[in-house]
């Protein structure tokens, strides 16, 4: 029989009180299925990360201004990693998946930030929140500028009860 610590039940409780009902049944569907289609879209945004910024980007900006050598870094990861993540909006029947999805990865990057405020040293913070800034918002506000705005846009143009029994 095994055992469980503190610490996995503490887990399995947040998990079941954020997920679950008592009976263990799925609190919402679309809470769920958004929060597992949101560590997707982290590792989207990763892996762009990952192989756009580096020696070879570096190398192709080296003779442009430095706010340019600064700012294309910052943007393009983010830009690149919308990019597959908003073409989900063209992939889901419910439309308010893709917000549903940028507000958990909007919890995430708050996480992260007061999960940074707490713990770095006062001098490395400077950097490290300048870091944050280059990797954690331009992605973020592409993807939920984008989001937010085509399911606004979709609200709007969507025929509502009345009109359709009017009909």
């Amino acid at each position: 029989m095994q055992s469980t610590t503190p610490l996995r039940r503490k887990i399995d409780r947040f998990w079941a009180g954020l997920f679950l009902t008592p009976e263990g049944r799925p609190k919402s569907a679309k809470l769920l299925y958004a929060f597992c289609l949101s560590i997707v879209f982290v590792l989207i945004y990763g892996f762009c990360w990952w192989f756009l910024v580096g020696d070879p980007l570096e190398q192709a900006l080296s003779g442009m201004p430095a706010f340019v050598q600064k700012l294309v870094p910052a943007i393009l990861p983010g830009l690149a990693g919308s990019i597959p993540c908003c073409a989900f909006w063209f992939v889901l029947k419910d439309k308010s998946y893709l917000p549903f999805i940028y507000g958990w990865l909007a919890v995430f990057a708050l996480a992260v930030l007061l999960t940074l405020l707490s713990l770095m040293e006062r001098e490395l913070l400077g950097m490290m929140l300048l870091l944050y800034a280059q990797v954690v918002l331009p992605g973020l506000l592409i993807g939920s500028a984008f989001s937010w705005g085509m399911y606004v846009r979709w609200r709007r143009r969507r025929p509502t009860p009345e009109t359709d029994a009017a009909d």
